[in-house]
């Protein structure tokens, strides 16, 4: 069995997600045709911000080149270093259905280096763990990244890990519920 982030303890002050009914009339189309996950409920909330940050989303999950598998290895870490048990439940179905193992999810949840995945693979892990834990990546995993994926790819990579150190953070800080149901189990992506 897979790895579960541990949950944080005595958190019940949270930011409250909107229910469907409470939503804005043009905020509500932005996600009428997204799976009904509390983070997206909880992006509407933000109201005027609504629509940049779901255009984002978008962009960070169907960015031409990026590699569906290593965008969850580095999402998973992401949640994993961060322990952030909202990511790390929405994106364990997601990775499995684009390739991401179970050893790998296995691998993914250690609190020391990773050497368990493929080449590439461990390249975008140790870029995850630099960025999320030292803000930037080292000199070497720059030089490393650009020597396999070349500039745009590289610089995509950096942005997809980013997006992810920010929105665990907002997870973790409003405070958004695990969803119930697991919306997530059929899909690659949120979009």
């Amino acid at each position: 069995m897979a790895a579960t982030v541990p949950r944080p303890t005595g958190r019940d002050l949270r930011v409250a997600v909107p229910l469907h009914q409470e939503l804005l009339p043009d905020v509500e189309d932005l996600f009428g045709h997204l799976p009904p996950l509390n983070v997206t409920r909880m992006f509407a909330n933000t109201g005027d911000m609504a629509a940049p940050v779901l255009g984002f989303v978008r962009a960070v999950f169907t960015a031409e080149g990026v590699d569906p598998r290593l965008r969850e290895i580095l999402t998973l870490r992401t949640a994993w270093i961060l322990s952030v048990p909202y990511e790390w439940e929405a994106n364990v179905p997601m990775a499995r259905n684009v390739g991401v193992t179970d050893a790998d999810i296995t691998s993914i949840a250690t609190d020391g280096p990773v050497t368990g995945l493929d080449a590439t693979a461990n390249l975008i892990y140790r870029a995850t763990d630099e960025i999320t834990n030292d803000v930037a990546v080292s000199d070497l995993t720059l030089q490393e990244l650009l020597d396999v994926f070349g500039p745009t790819l590289t610089t995509k990579y950096i942005l997809e890990i980013s997006w992810f150190n920010l929105l665990s953070r907002f997870l973790a800080s409003t405070r958004v519920p695990i969803d119930q149901g697991a919306p997530t189990s059929d899909r690659s992506s949120p979009v």
